[in-house]
């Protein structure tokens, strides 16, 4: 009996390893014909806002969660010192330009100088030399008293006059609109019938006549009174400086037309016309010196609008807020990370495959998407990238085993035109079989 019990044994085994053995290929052929899933998490490009130049931060106009558009401002850096400097260029800019036009006025009339003693003299050119010297002199008078007015300030007396010519300039427009309001304006009667008549008497010419005389009163007034609040208010430096300028143009203007009158007077000689070519091109040397400076104070206020530009900080992309870590209040270095944002519209996910199922994926290949926030919908993506090495692996892999446990990075574009899907959602990817393709 024990023997007919032993008989059976080695039929049992066979029986249970071939039992095994079905098991294990259904079971196999199934798993590859089912595809392939894999999970991962959804990621976004993250960008980080930082500083070109450093600064104290003034304003943060994004937080966290914030959907910002490209080339919209975020972060907004104190610009106070770079503004002074650029109003400082500017002014000086101002100053060079009036330096510019003084010795263009010198060259030109150093030009008319040099032909006049080139032409000769006569009566005529002697009398306009004279009144070209009459007429540069009373233009420096003029300037130089223009200057000490605006430097001495406005004097009890001239307030007061001016004040006095407010007075009267308004009570002459009061009269000049009560005038034209009595013999211009229309009448109202009533009619035999009840009904409401005008009757505008249309003085034609006379009516012409007092509206001029009302504007120019109107106009007179409002001289007054910017006139008072010129006084009032004084003269700031770069006024100063121009006032200044126009002083040294016109003495310049008049040493040139004395210059032309003495060399009328005397008539033209060898030297005469060589001082007089000396006398252009020295003018000629100082404008366009003036226009090197120009040209070099606009490069300096170019510089410095291009920093004051970077003071404000301005999204690189079209995207979310991912994290701000910075206050207004805070002085940063340049460099310094001030806000992260995340291009939401071209999220990916990246999944790692057993190497025994690596063959199965190709790029371009299409994949279906799930995500537990909407867990009835399908979203769509796309193969971009399977890695040329794997991951996790041991340095010598020798089994079946080993090679089961060695992965490889597969990363998917995701296609997020409803804007559903964020940063950080997990997500389980789902592969189409490729067996046979």
């Amino acid at each position: 009996m024990k023997k007919s019990r032993m008989r059976f044994v080695p039929i049992v085994i066979m029986v249970i390893v071939a039992a095994m053995g079905v098991y294990w290929f259904t079971t196999r052929a199934a798993a590859q014909v089912q595809g392939l899933k894999a999970s991962g998490s959804i990621e976004a490009t993250d960008v980080t806002v930082s500083p070109e130049i450093g600064g104290r931060v003034v304003a943060v106009l994004a937080t966290d969660g914030d959907l910002v558009k490209q080339d919209q401002p975020v972060v907004q850096l104190d610009d106070t010192l770079l503004q002074a400097q650029l109003r400082q260029i500017e002014a000086n800019i101002q100053a060079l330009q009036a330096q510019q036009r003084a010795a263009q006025a010198q060259q030109h009339a150093a030009q008319a100088n040099y032909d006049l003693l080139k032409s000769g003299s006569t009566a005529e050119q002697l009398q306009a030399a004279q009144e070209a010297v009459n007429t540069a002199e009373a233009n420096v008078a003029a300037a130089q008293a223009q200057l000490a007015d605006l430097k001495s300030g406005p004097r009890a007396g001239d307030l007061a006059a001016a004040e006095a010519a407010v007075a009267q300039a308004a009570q002459q427009q009061k009269i000049m609109q009560d005038q034209y309001d009595l013999d211009v304006k229309c009448y109202t009667f009533n009619r035999p019938d009840g009904q409401k008549d005008s009757v505008c008497p249309g003085l034609g010419t006379r009516e012409e006549q007092l509206r001029a005389a009302l504007n120019t009163a109107n106009e007179g007034l409002a001289a007054a009174k910017a006139k008072l609040a010129q006084l009032k208010s004084g003269s700031t430096k770069d006024v100063i400086n121009g006032a200044q300028a126009r002083v040294d143009a016109a003495k310049a203007q008049q040493a040139m037309a004395q210059a032309q009158l003495d060399q009328v007077q005397k008539g033209a000689r060898t030297e005469q016309l060589t001082a007089a070519q000396a006398q252009i091109d020295a003018a000629a040397a100082q404008a366009d010196g003036a226009g090197a400076q120009i040209d070099a104070a606009k490069a300096q206020a170019d510089s410095l609008k291009a920093q004051i530009a970077k003071l404000t900080l301005r999204s690189p992309l079209s995207g979310t807020v991912l994290k701000r870590s910075i206050e207004p209040g805070e002085v940063v270095a340049p460099g310094a990370a001030l806000m992260t944002l995340g291009d939401t519209g071209n999220l990916y996910i990246t999944v790692y495959v057993p190497e025994d199922r690596y063959g199965q994926i190709k790029v371009d290949q299409p994949v279906t998407v799930k995500v537990d926030s909407f867990p009835t919908e399908n979203f769509t993506a796309k193969v971009t990238r399977i890695a040329d090495q794997a991951e996790f692996t041991p340095r010598n892999v020798q089994t079946a085993e080993g090679r089961a446990t060695t992965v490889f990075a597969v990363k998917l574009a995701v296609d997020n035109a409803g804007g559903k899907l964020k940063p950080g959602m997990p997500a389980d990817v789902y592969f189409e079989d490729t067996l046979g393709q």
